[in-house]
């Protein structure tokens, strides 16, 4: 099962929720990024959080109190929902912010449980989770697209296969030695025995 985890972060644009929202019928607005979907005119099916940014009045009987301060929202919200059988999620709302959210996007993907598949979108791109156990990353990047990989834990093994430059069987720490690859118009996969991170910039 698929879902929408929508943050409370600047309005995404038009162009970047449409497609996404009409192949997803399971939208969750976190924290105060409930109010945001709402007010793009997508129905919410729950708002989840700590509730300290979002209007509770708007929510009566919708709202699941996450409460766990040790982990961020977006952490506890992948979560909860994986939780309900949600196994491939997509975010949006995470633009913006501080540079501790900017992080803080990326180390939630670290604390996902095992198997998912998530997508963090950007207006220039999306990240996308590489994990052991969800079966890598593997797309269709166009002639000259710019894509970037990240190891967020130490790998011992990664392999970046159909780039203009490859990896094979390659060490990979957090490091900028994946950074600016390019595609060829065909397929690129990527796996790993660590946790990584593979960002695609928008064709």
């Amino acid at each position: 099962m698929r879902a929408i985890l929508w943050c409370n972060g600047p309005l995404p644009s038009e162009s970047l929720i449409s497609d996404l929202a009409n192949s997803v019928s399971l939208i969750f607005g976190i924290d105060g990024g409930a109010d945001k979907a709402s007010e793009m005119g997508y129905e919410v099916s729950k708002a989840i959080g700590d509730m300290d940014s979002v209007v509770l009045s708007n929510w009566e009987g919708k709202v699941v109190f996450l409460e766990d301060q040790n982990k961020s929202d977006l952490s506890k919200s992948i979560s909860y929902v994986n939780s309900l059988g949600v196994h491939e999620v997509d975010v949006v709302g995470v633009e913006g912010g501080d540079y501790g959210h900017v992080f803080g996007a990326f180390a939630a993907l670290n604390e996902a449980p095992v198997g998912m598949k998530i997508r963090l979108h950007y207006e220039s791109g999306v990240m996308h989770l590489v994990s052991p156990s969800n079966g890598g990353f593997n797309e269709v990047i166009h002639r000259g697209q710019k894509f970037s990989v990240f190891a967020l834990t130490p790998c011992k093994v990664m392999d970046v296969i159909g780039g203009k430059w490859e990896l094979r069987g390659r060490q990979l720490s957090m490091s900028t030695k994946g950074l600016s690859n390019e595609g060829l118009g065909d397929s690129v996969s990527v796996t790993s025995d660590g946790i990584a991170a593979v960002y695609t910039e928008r064709s």
